[in-house]
């Protein structure tokens, strides 16, 4: 039987590149470990009999793509155990960065299960999960370990994604929408713009002669860097005004400049290490994230951008002032029930991170006004009417595309949502969970927030010429996430 493969998943399944591979890589943990036996039955029977994608591969005939039945599928090539030589910090981290690079045969279904443990299989251990990233994006492979994982009460993760109704993302519905509040938007605008105007004029006619160099100097710099002149422009609407949000991204998405970081310059290699942290308690940082006039997620941007500051330091690279991103934004909810083909659901936008604020208040209000106005913007609809225009696109010239948008960005940075109790694997109780995500074109670093149990988990995948050193950017991160809780709990 043979299936069309959509677009959506068409775009992911055709971007893999020998240094930067289309894979999304998860890890459980456990104190005792399910065997390989267990695991296999497990999956067999929660996952491929339900989903037929698993035991299918790709198949182009005459320009057209399809999944077609593995007629030689065999579940023991797909789950397997892996006996490290010790089951310790540093060597499960090599193996699993040892991973990234692995790329799979096409000749069989794209996904992999190592049960991993030290000499002791009964001991502490991991189940490590690979997916190519056509079959799934990263909201439905956690609702697939729901599946998997033995049925616990109010595990679901909360809703998230900007489409929370259940139903398809409709990008007509965004474009008539945003149509509908341009009017509305634009008067809001000439109106801020008009005061702004007012008090720059009396400003201009005061200020001191000896100053007028320097501000001659700014006008030059704003026509130099168009990006920077339509934020200024545009700084004076409203948060929620779409209209100026949707021209505001969507020139940083087309006319922003490569990202230029001197400790990350050249193309990335094949090889690939990683880093994590886990076992956070997302309690007090709920908290410290209201304390201080953000998000969760703003919070957590803010210990990333203080981690990769000092990092640059560090190693003696001056950090630029804004670091870009290309976070995935869920076009369905995350409790929408799970498709029988599984899919991408998702598109991914441009954030712009600032670096080198000191202030924890001002830099957290700095990442929530930067992500209120992205969320306020056209820019995910039209971000899913360019992968649509990818995948249908020749080889070469969607290869120029995504080395166009992804060469803007340093790295992928995804905010997922796990599991909120803890859930068991074929009676084993999942310790911890987390996860990676993939990068693509030249990009050398991909950052997933992940949470489960009420705890915050990070995953760190680097390439490593560029950033052999992870768990020292892991270490700066967690210490401005204890830094940004200590300031919280001091206000």
């Amino acid at each position: 039987m043979a299936t069309p493969i959509k677009a959506q998943d068409l775009t992911w399944l055709l971007m893999d590149r020998p240094n930067n591979l289309m894979q999304v890589n998860g890890l459980m943990f456990f104190d005792r470990t399910p065997s390989r036996q267990a695991v296999a039955d497990i999956f067999m029977d929660r996952a491929v009999l339900k989903f037929r994608i698993l035991s299918q591969i790709p198949v182009e005939e005459d320009g057209e793509w399809s999944w077609v039945d593995d007629p030689h599928f065999d579940l023991g090539r797909h789950v397997r155990h892996v006996e490290l030589a010790s089951f310790d910090h540093e060597t499960l981290r090599e193996h699993v960065g040892s991973q990234f690079s692995v790329p799979f045969p096409r000749e069989h279904p794209l996904w992999e299960v190592q049960v991993v443990t030290g000499p002791d299989p009964k001991g502490p251990g991991a189940v490590m999960t690979r997916f190519h990233h056509g079959l799934a994006d990263g909201i439905r492979l956690v609702q697939l370990a729901l599946s998997v994982c033995d049925r616990a009460e109010g595990a679901t993760p909360r809703t998230v994604g900007r489409n929370t109704d259940g139903e398809h993302h409709n990008p007509l519905a965004g474009v008539l929408r945003l149509a509908a509040s341009s009017v509305r938007d634009g008067v809001d605008f000439a109106r801020q713009a008009a005061s702004t105007a007012l008090h720059a004029g009396v400003s201009v006619a005061t200020t001191n002669p000896l100053d007028l160099p320097h501000l001659v100097e700014e006008a030059v710099d704003l026509a130099r860097h168009p990006v920077r002149l339509i934020d200024a422009m545009t700084d004076h609407a409203a948060l929620d005004n779409e209209s100026s949000n949707s021209w505001r991204e969507v020139s940083r998405m087309l006319l922003a400049d490569e990202s230029q970081t001197g400790a990350w310059a050249g193309h990335p290699g094949v090889e690939k290490t990683v880093a994590w942290i886990d076992g956070y308690p997302l309690a007090g940082l709920r908290a410290t994230a209201r304390t201080l006039g953000g998000t969760l997620n703003d919070l957590l941007l803010a210990a990333v951008s203080l981690g990769l500051t000092d990092y640059l330091r560090e190693r003696g690279a001056d950090a630029p002032s804004d670091l870009s991103w290309l976070m995935p934004i869920s076009l369905q909810p995350v409790d929408a029930s799970l498709p029988p083909t599984l899919g991408n659901h998702f598109c991914v936008v441009q954030l712009s991170m600032p670096l080198g604020i000191d202030d924890h208040r001002a830099l957290v209000r700095e990442l929530h006004q930067r992500s209120t106005r992205l969320k306020n913007s056209a820019e995910p609809i039209i971000a899913f009417g360019t992968q649509q225009l990818i995948a249908h696109a020749p080889a070469a010239f969607a290869r120029e595309v995504t080395n166009y948008f992804s060469g803007k960005t340093v790295g992928q940075l995804s905010n997922v949502p796990g599991p909120r109790v803890e859930l068991t694997l074929g009676g084993m109780p999942v310790r911890s969970m987390l996860g990676w995500v993939p990068t693509s074109g030249d990009q050398p670093l991909g950052v997933c927030l992940f949470t489960y149990n009420d705890s915050l988990n990070i995953g760190f995948a680097c390439d490593r010429r560029m950033i052999p050193d992870p768990d020292n950017l892991a270490a700066h991160v967690r210490r401005h996430v204890d830094d940004l809780v200590a300031t919280g709990a001091a206000r």
